[in-house]
């Protein structure tokens, strides 16, 4: 290979990175499928601990409230004040009852009027669905290596002529710096499991207000989620 040649080859280089660029983002005018594309990226709370369970019950209890315009400590004689009874769950797994009893509490303490029976109330149903997906889903989350690491490229100068003890403070300090620059991303894979939960006001012929929230869930966690074993009793007689 001449030197000229290898001279204008760096020229060359962006010219073939922008042409494959291209190529790679078209596609043809018709196809027998549609071409499949990502949603744009969001986020979404990982469920890992009790008080998470409170937490996002309290805020579905705020949201059925707006809906339905509750709230504001009416007394439950007056017409004018909504009473509530929040229905048992149909599958109760932990995180069901758990969430149920969080539920009743925040709307008890905004004020709401709770009915211990559904006669002359206005009824709570939730719906919780557990499912699992495929395992080792991509995310959008990366570490940036200009954000996270140009701080440590930044500092070698001064380790380099610190101290030891300076040295590993430094150490230290960076680690602190990566360890709060990610906090906010949950720890491990994608989850394969999701709990999706869904809580529905209705007066018998309509529904009054609805709220629907998806959460991850840890896999390790996932009997959490899943209704208790059915327990049959089978009769068993002697000799048989």
């Amino acid at each position: 290979m001449s030197t000229s040649y290898l001279g204008f080859l760096p020229y060359r280089i962006p010219i073939l990175i922008g042409a494959v660029g291209l190529l790679s983002a078209c596609a043809t005018p018709y196809s027998e499928a549609p071409t499949a594309t990502n949603f744009p990226s969001s986020k979404q709370l990982k469920l890992q601990a009790g008080a998470h369970w409170n937490a996002i019950a309290g805020n579905t209890a705020e949201t059925l409230m707006k809906s339905l315009r509750l709230g504001g400590g009416c007394v439950a004689a007056t017409p004018e004040c909504t009473r509530i009874y929040v229905r048992p769950p149909a599958d109760p797994s932990a995180f069901a009852q758990a969430f149920r009893s969080s539920f009743i509490t925040a709307l008890v303490n905004s004020g709401v009027s709770v009915a211990k029976s559904p006669r002359g109330a206005t009824e709570i149903d939730f719906e919780i669905q557990a499912v699992k997906f495929s395992p080792r889903r991509p995310d959008g989350r990366f570490y940036s290596a200009t954000v996270i690491y140009g701080g440590l490229w930044g500092l070698a100068g001064v380790w380099d002529s610190a101290s030891p003890g300076a040295a590993g403070a430094l150490a230290v300090g960076a680690f602190d710096a990566y360890r709060w620059l990610t906090s906010e991303w949950a720890s491990g894979p994608t989850p394969q499991m999701e709990v999706i939960v869904t809580v529905s006001a209705s007066d018998g012929n309509q529904y009054l207000g609805r709220a629907t929230n998806v959460y991850y869930v840890a896999d390790s966690d996932a009997l959490l989620y899943a209704p208790p074993p059915v327990l049959y009793n089978i009769p068993v007689r002697g000799g048989e």
